[in-house]
């Protein structure tokens, strides 16, 4: 987490170091920073595409349906006449919620679950093909499928999706360019010339598909189809006030699985065990009587007699296939989404004759960027189980689970990001994504805890949490530093600059302190027993009603502040910065008059129900901590973590902050020994309960919470950042930090990362007289390296080229290296 600045300098320089680097390059005219951000920024304000197609797709009913009433997915069809011969054909396809397109009866692309949501009313997002080879001299024709996804969801939705005043049925946007090779062009748009029918699907993206292949119309993708009863496709409103083109990698089948166990918990059922949990839908292969129905149900977990739970009334997570009768029927959804653990099926009113399955699983198909290893095969474990789950919850958007609420949950995406940005190439996007959290703003600055957010939903209820709805100033400064985009800075700037201006007006009433709505440090040990705990547990007070305030709130609101004035700097806004760096003074005034108790030297709420870690850790995490007392606010948090036989007991936001204090106070073998044990709670107990994914509480008892949910598995921030000391010194990895931790019982750390330059490499193993770390960098690269002393050690560079010793600091000697590979030998 490079927003961070774990307060005094000296002792925790290295956490605060890239900040000081970040404003440094962000000032100087002329980086290429400035000029990739510049360039980026315009690219967004501009489709791409010269639209001349209008919207078309079924009349809005005159009140949302409920599942089961809802009609079925529309099929849309046009014929046309390629007069010549093609140069090149590009289709450009908006289609909402979701869309699949044929030309010629053949699929256009690979793609799956497009586009991802967003803030629909404000943004639609277009995705663009070469069709050139799949257009033929003649007669052509062009079919298109729409979903619901979010934007046409049914009535039963906790979240108000399918109740908010922008909801519409499935739209449809499509236009194809054509140049022949005479130089002549043509158009193929969507309008009232169109035709459409119901097809074979009914879709509700909560509780699942239902296919008829009885209602199937086959050729209807293709030319010379008799669409005699098909009706003129109505033209629509536009739904959105702009149409973009995405810049977010498509969600594509990655794997396919086969069934590792097959039970038989009551007769004519079969569960199949897929191994663990992924996300996606099932693939089937069937043969049996027409009108035969295979009902297929998803879950992470099973009741005791050994079917799978399920959590809805009605239940989520169905699919059904109704058989046609033809010899080999193969089916997979289109248009939903489910956790792939178990898959309970059975079949009415008659058993097929032949019947196999296979697991599909999909996600944004985002390239894999970096990596981790040590000697420590449970670490390794735990960091691989984190990456399955980021993907797990990447479906157009950052969620929290595939399994319950399948919302962007603010808090959750800047939690995770760590995980996301140093594994996978996530550039476009968090781009595309933090469109929808700016969207979601109100008129008068207020921000949602999800985004996107349908308008007077639940999560309106929430608004304005620090920790949910402020962490878009967090992903911004976060992703400005990762990838050196400096519009990831001045994009979301006025955005964040709007809620903060809000939230101080607010907290100007209550003594500069935030006392309304906030969830807190949601999932801390003790929550683990359903809503009624997770509510109860957090901080010692949980959810809170406004009048309540929390540390954890108001340190991040603090921090926020301090981070939005860094961005104003960047942006050369001077006098804004002087504003929020004030902002921040008197939040932490605030917030040290409200919970610090200087006679116990701890950090309490206001309900004094005794002490927890994570109310201590946020303020050494942020630098709140007076410096007279921060010795002995760490001492207290340390023996509390001694009292718990070395165990954390820290929720969502605790978790991604502790392993960093600890290391960053010199206590590596004691964040080490946290990050290794087994027993609850900890990483290693999911471990140990067979896990290959993040859970949502640290002891998951199944049912209702999620054992696919990546917010507490942020150690992986601590390996990659801390372990094996990788951090980027300023923006983009132009200077690189490397800080390397070498606990007692660690043989090997070594972690890489993909930047925009190129890789940067720190590894670190320890021989028979010490250990040496490696770091390699990119040509056009420098780092400083900080080489851990030993007690009569000395240093021997090899590839010395370009290395500087600079000065030794307490622990470290300190060099200045430029790009490629050098290797630093501490012998005793």
């Amino acid at each position: 987490m490079y927003t961070s600045a774990i307060a005094r300098p000296n002792r925790l320089r290295v956490l605060a170091l890239p900040l000081i680097f970040a404003t440094l390059v962000a000032v100087l005219p002329g980086t290429a920073a400035a000029k990739l951000g510049g360039n980026r920024a315009r690219a967004r304000a501009s489709t791409g595409v010269d639209w001349s197609a209008r919207w078309i797709g079924r009349n809005d009913p005159r009140t949302p349906p409920f599942p089961g009433q809802q009609a079925a997915a529309p099929l849309l069809r046009k014929e046309f006449r390629i007069s010549g011969r093609v140069a090149t054909a590009r289709l450009h396809i908006a289609g909402l919620g979701y869309y699949v397109a044929w030309i010629d009866g053949r699929r256009v692309g690979d793609q799956v679950l497009d586009p991802g949501p967003t803030q629909y009313a404000s943004d639609a997002v277009s995705r663009s093909f070469d069709v050139t080879e799949l257009l033929r001299r003649g007669e052509n024709a062009i079919g298109v499928m729409l979903g619901r996804s979010y934007f046409a969801e049914t009535a039963v939705d906790t979240f108000g999706w399918g109740i908010r005043a922008d909801r519409h049925e499935p739209r449809l946007l499509a236009q194809i360019d054509v140049t022949y090779r005479d130089g002549s062009t043509a158009r193929i748009v969507t309008d009232g010339t169109w035709q459409m029918t119901d097809g074979p699907i009914t879709d509700d993206l909560y509780f699942g598909e239902h296919y008829d292949a009885r209602r199937e119309q086959p050729g209807w993708t293709t030319p010379r189809f008799d669409a005699s009863s098909w009706t003129p496709a109505p033209v629509q409103p536009s739904p959105t006030a702009h149409v973009v083109e995405t810049t977010m990698q498509p969600i594509r089948i990655t794997d396919t699985l086969a069934p590792v166990a097959i039970s038989t918990p009551k007769s004519g059922v079969r569960v199949y065990d897929f191994g663990g949990q992924h996300a996606g839908w099932a693939r089937i292969a069937v043969r049996g009587t027409a009108g035969t129905t295979v009902t297929l149900m998803y879950g992470e977990t099973l009741n005791a007699d050994g079917t799978v739970f399920l959590q809805d009334t009605p239940p989520g997570h169905v699919d059904t296939y109704t058989l046609k009768g033809a010899d080999q029927e193969t089916w997979e959804p289109s248009f939903t989404r489910h956790p792939l653990h178990y898959i309970e099926v059975s079949f009415s009113p008659d058993l097929p004759r032949a019947f196999s399955i296979t697991a599909r699983v999909n996600h944004n198909d985002v390239e894999r960027t970096g990596s981790f290893a040590s000697s420590n095969g449970l670490l390794n474990r735990i960091e691989a189980n984190q990456v399955r789950t980021v993907l797990d919850n990447l479906w157009g958007f950052p969620t929290d689970t595939p399994w319950r609420d399948r919302q962007g949950w603010t808090a959750d995406a800047w939690l995770y990001m760590d995980s996301a940005i140093d594994n996978f190439d996530m550039r476009g996007f968090y781009e595309q994504w933090l469109q929808a959290y700016r969207d979601s703003q109100a008129r008068d600055g207020t921000l949602p805890v999800i985004a996107p957010a349908p308008r007077g939903g639940l999560a309106d209820s929430f608004a304005n949490d620090p920790s949910w709805s402020g962490t878009l100033i967090f992903d911004a400064w976060q992703l400005y530093q990762h990838y050196g985009d400096r519009s990831f800075v001045s994009d979301n700037y006025d955005t964040a600059k709007r809620w903060m201006d809000l939230l101080a007006s607010n907290i100007a009433r209550t003594g500069g302190v935030y006392t309304g709505f906030s969830f807190g440090d949601w999932a801390a040990p003790g929550s683990e027993n359903g809503t009624d705990g997770l509510l109860a547990a957090p901080e010692g007070s949980g959810l809170t009603a406004p009048g309540v305030p929390l540390p954890t709130a108001n340190a991040d609101l603090y921090e926020e502040a301090r981070t939005l004035a860094r961005m104003a700097r960047t942006l050369g806004k001077t006098a804004d910065a002087v504003v929020y760096d004030a902002l921040a003074g008197r939040i932490e005034d605030a917030f040290n008059a409200t919970f610090f108790d200087a006679t116990t030297n701890t950090y309490q709420n206001r309900r004094r129900v005794g002490y927890r870690q994570t109310s201590n850790v946020v303020a050494l995490f942020y630098g709140l901590v007076p410096a007279e007392h921060e010795r002995a606010v760490y001492a207290n948090l340390i023996a509390d973590i001694h009292g718990r036989g070395d165990h954390l007991n820290t929720g969502a936001i605790g978790t991604k902050m502790l392993l960093h204090v600890l290391t960053a106070h010199g206590d590596t073998d004691l964040a080490y020994r946290i990050a290794t044990q087994t027993t609850y709670p900890s990483w290693g107990y999911w471990i140990s309960q067979g896990a290959n994914t993040s859970w949502e509480t640290w002891s998951h008892t199944g049912g209702f919470l999620s054992e696919d949910h990546a917010f507490l598995g942020t150690l992986n921030d601590w390996l990659y950042h801390d372990l094996a000391g990788v951090r980027p010194a300023a923006p983009g990895f132009v200077k690189v930090l490397v800080h390397p931790a070498l606990p007692t019982g660690l043989d090997h750390a070594s972690a890489t990362i993909a930047t925009t330059r190129g890789p940067v490499t720190s590894s670190w193993h320890r021989g028979t007289r010490g250990f040496v770390i490696h770091v390699d960098l990119p040509g056009d690269t420098t780092a400083e390296v900080d080489v851990p002393l030993v007690t009569d050690g000395r240093i021997r560079v090899r590839n010395h080229h370009g290395v500087e010793y600079v000065r030794t600091d307490p622990g470290f000697a300190v060099y200045t290296v430029d790009g490629g590979r050098h290797d630093f030998v501490v012998t005793a």
